[in-house]
């Protein structure tokens, strides 16, 4: 057995490399060119595309108004926490507290997947994202479908936005599921793997090194021969109409290949599917955990006064709160004109405006030009639910920082603290 880090790696033999019938990989896995399709073909795939569209502007709306709902409990959690004393109080300021913490989760992912974006590459233990599908799996899929589970502990990590590799995951389910209408057998696991160089060779994309395998099979009746070649066609699907998009496969691909892995199928006609998805692996410390940062206690406030911008009454207040019990004065805005009305009579004592970028009237950013013009010197603190990209690069270039709501107590006073106290 090989070393890898302090994970136990497994040998080639793991997944099976050799490609047996039924088995695509590499080129032949590519989607083939084909002549133009039908003009009624295309009207479909451009209504389709603008479904999605809409689709995804209503989840961002929805998801900005749920962060909004969430954000108050977010913050209010650790403050009941310090007045709770007896030991069942506790208990339900951190079940609320872990729901909240699931919701903003929740919220997360769809915004990834209305934006198209993710949060980003990092250090994933994928037994995480596992479980959690393995749970959705029991709660949503139907009882006629029974789930094989096998989740090891010594998993390699991998470099990887966990939003898209939970996608993958569900999409790859939610497929196996949809091939077995009458019931039968979904096997959900993973493993780590080592390929040679003769091993990695029969794959397009792969080369010799460790993996992290992901396999998702079904007993379902398999994908015929004809249909192979294009199951990962934007919007080609054999699905009844209104069972699916034709989406799903091509994701999958996509997120996939956008971090250095690849794919392998195995379906017979009557046996059922195998994915195999490849992510490579990431080296980590010989001791197998990263070290733990040390939490960063903010520096607590001289009396500076802060104006905080909302049209959140219960964001405004919690926040208000937060910031007074910490030695910050505070005045309140609930909207961007109320904020100049309240800034241009009191330039030269605030020290900060925290603002939410999304408000009526006149939103965050037209508020820190504003504030800018007026004094310089003010620093400004952007919040929102919708974007941390963008938004929180023009928020740098206006000389202030940026918050992606709901935030904890802690990430709000730190980084009130780094803007006012970037010495400390």
């Amino acid at each position: 057995m090989e070393a890898f880090g302090a994970q136990a790696v497994r040998a080639v033999e793991c997944a099976d490399p050799e490609v047996g019938p039924g088995e695509l990989a590499g080129p032949e896995f590519r989607p083939k060119e084909k002549a133009g399709p039908e003009v009624g073909v295309m009207d479909e795939q451009v209504l389709r595309a603008q479904r999605l569209e809409s689709i995804g502007m209503l989840a961002s709306g929805i998801a900005h108004d749920l962060n909004n709902v969430l954000a108050p409990i977010i913050l209010a959690a650790p403050v009941l926490r310090e007045h709770a004393t007896h030991p069942d109080d506790q208990r339900i300021i951190s079940s609320l507290e872990k729901s909240a913490e699931r919701g903003v989760a929740l919220v997360r992912q769809i915004l990834a997947f209305a934006q198209g974006v993710g949060g980003g590459r990092q250090l994933v233990d994928v037994r995480h994202l596992l479980r959690e599908t393995i749970s959705v799996i029991r709660e949503t899929f139907p009882k006629s479908i029974r789930l094989e589970d096998s989740v090891p502990m010594n998993l390699v990590p991998i470099l990887a936005d966990p939003t898209q590799i939970h996608q993958v995951i569900l999409n790859l389910c939610v497929n196996a599921r949809d091939a077995m209408p009458s019931g039968g057998t979904l096997r959900l696991r993973a493993e780590n793997c080592r390929l040679d160089q003769e091993a990695a060779s029969k794959f397009d994309g792969a080369a010799a090194g460790s993996w992290l395998v992901l396999h998702i099979e079904d007993t379902g009746a398999g994908i015929p021969d004809e249909n192979i070649a294009q199951i990962w066609e934007p919007f080609f699907t054999t699905k009844a109409a209104g069972k699916g998009t034709g989406l799903g496969l091509s994701t999958v691909r996509g997120i996939v290949e956008s971090h250095k892995g690849f794919i392998s199928l195995k379906t017979l006609p009557g046996s059922g599917t195998t994915f195999r998805v490849y992510l490579p692996a990431t080296e980590i410390p010989a001791s197998g955990t990263a070290d733990t940062p040390p939490r960063v206690l903010a520096a607590r406030g001289n009396g500076e006064l802060v104006l905080i911008v909302d049209d959140e009454p219960q964001i405004r207040d919690v926040t208000a709160a937060i910031l007074s019990r910490h030695g910050y004065r505070v005045l309140m805005a609930a909207d961007g004109i109320e904020a100049v009305a309240i800034f241009a009579s009191r330039s030269n004592d605030i020290s900060l405006v925290m603002t939410d970028l999304r408000m009526p009237n006149l939103d965050g950013a037209a508020l820190a030009h504003i504030v800018r013009r007026l004094n310089p010197s003010v620093l400004t603190l952007a919040i929102s639910g919708l974007s941390s990209g963008a938004d929180a690069e023009e928020m740098k270039q206006l000389a202030g920082g940026f918050l992606f709501k709901p935030f904890k107590a802690d990430a709000l006073l730190q980084a009130v603290a780094a803007l006012l106290h970037p010495e400390a």
